[in-house]
């Protein structure tokens, strides 16, 4: 069995400009956002999707809604796709104090009701284990959801050590997957990357 994924990250939104977090809240996409997810369409024109799914956060499901545009696929919205949360933090940024610094570099909000790395990985691999379920060989599936989550997706299933990438590049979330860009993988039996978001 193999099954191509496209993963797509959510248009610009008004907390990516001001530079807040925004993962279990929402904030919804600017007119660049939008520009950005039709332009996302363009290039995912001729894929005919079997599935598509996002996170049930409103940024994601507009995103998705304007590529899906004129298909007819049902867009199914799972809560195992939201960005982690940041709980009473949500809506911070870094210079909001020590606190949220702090809770950064641990990847640990659950002082703050929110979620630790190892809860996010736990939740996407049973997330994706779940959609394997819905898929069908030689599937072709659309996955729309956030930037930190497809950052902990690069351990959860691929093995990386994102830690390890951290150390070697601190600003490695802030420019490695850009506003509704595109990136591929595929599950034959194990989950192999074939292009990071782009």
């Amino acid at each position: 069995m193999a099954i191509t994924f496209y993963y797509v990250r959510h248009g610009e939104t008004i907390f990516n400009v001001t530079g807040r977090s925004q993962g279990a809240c929402d904030s919804p996409l600017t007119e660049l956002g939008i520009s950005q997810a039709k332009q996302t369409a363009e290039k995912l024109k001729d894929i005919d999707f079997d599935r598509a799914y996002s996170s049930s956060s409103e940024r994601a499901v507009d995103t998705a809604e304007l590529i899906l545009e004129g298909r007819n696929i049902p867009l199914v919205r799972l809560k195992g796709l939201r960005e982690m949360c940041f709980g009473l933090l949500e809506g911070s940024n870094l210079n909001d104090g020590d606190e949220m610094r702090e809770c950064w570099v641990r990847k640990d909000f659950t002082a703050f009701g929110g979620e630790n790395k190892e809860q996010l990985i736990e939740r996407i691999r049973i997330t994706f284990n779940r959609i394997l379920e819905d898929c069908k060989d030689d599937d072709k599936v659309l996955i729309v959801s956030h930037r930190g989550y497809f950052f902990y997706m690069l351990e959860a299933l691929f093995g990386q050590n994102m830690d390890e990438l951290e150390r070697k590049d601190p600003q490695i979330l802030e420019h490695l997957i850009p506003n509704a860009s595109v990136g591929i993988f595929e599950y034959d039996g194990k989950w192999k990357l074939l292009r990071l978001p782009q």
